[in-house]
């Protein structure tokens, strides 16, 4: 067998090795943090984090880890018996106690079936990106409602209106329309501690709210 098959086979073969210690240590990585969420979040399942390997050395080496994405495919929220699915993206989050995030977003999503099912709306159905409502004698117009966020509620608010089809601008519409919309779909969320958040939105997969936060202490994190 000549050198170059030889050398051919012995780069080979550090590459697998390699690559299976690089798995065998991402495994270790990722279950310790599953663990570590499960006792975060005891009411959650469904459970499954994933670092990169490319940060696989430096997590080893260094006080740190560099980036964590978790993904819970359903967690009971804190206070309600409101179920979503969270997921997680983690920058530099510091293995020392007490853990401390350098880069914390969360994105929580009520499936679209939970959203239309306590809906106080009539005929509600996501279209798009808002949701749909029958109004009027008889349901003959459709109202597009989107979601919004202020003082701790997530309510929706009158996109427009169309009545057999033709279009009513909402800010033709009385106040009091926009107030018993919101009132009747406000509902008080609870903002972690050390987070703020980013954007409310709708779409086929359910109503997401998405937090974020910097230097969050893990220990005061509680969703």
């Amino acid at each position: 067998m000549n050198r170059k098959k030889l050398t051919l086979i012995a780069t080979t073969s550090v590459s697998l090795l390699l690559g299976a210690t690089a798995i065998t240590a991402e495994n270790a990585i990722s279950s310790k943090i599953e663990i570590r969420v499960k006792e975060k979040l005891p009411s959650a399942s469904g459970i499954s984090a994933s670092i990169p390997f490319i940060d696989i050395p430096s997590n080893i080496k260094s006080d740190s880890i560099k980036t964590i994405n978790i993904d819970i495919d359903e967690y009971t929220l804190k206070g309600s018996d409101r179920k979503t699915s969270l997921a997680i993206s983690v920058r530099d989050i510091s293995k020392a106690q007490p853990n401390q995030i350098g880069f914390l977003e969360i994105t929580s999503t009520i499936p679209a079936s939970t959203i239309l099912s306590q809906s106080e709306f009539q005929d509600a159905e996501i279209i798009e990106n808002a949701l749909q409502i029958s109004v009027g004698t008889g349901g003959l117009g459709k109202a597009l409602l989107v979601p919004q966020y202020s003082n701790n509620e997530i309510y929706f608010q009158l996109k427009s209106v169309s009545v057999l089809g033709s279009p009513v601008p909402a800010s033709s519409l009385p106040a009091d329309i926009q107030e018993e919309i919101k009132s009747r779909s406000a509902r008080s969320i609870t903002v972690p501690e050390g987070l703020k958040i980013l954007s409310v939105s709708l779409d086929s997969e359910g109503l997401s709210v998405k937090f974020q936060g910097r230097n969050v202490l893990l220990d005061n994190l509680a969703l």
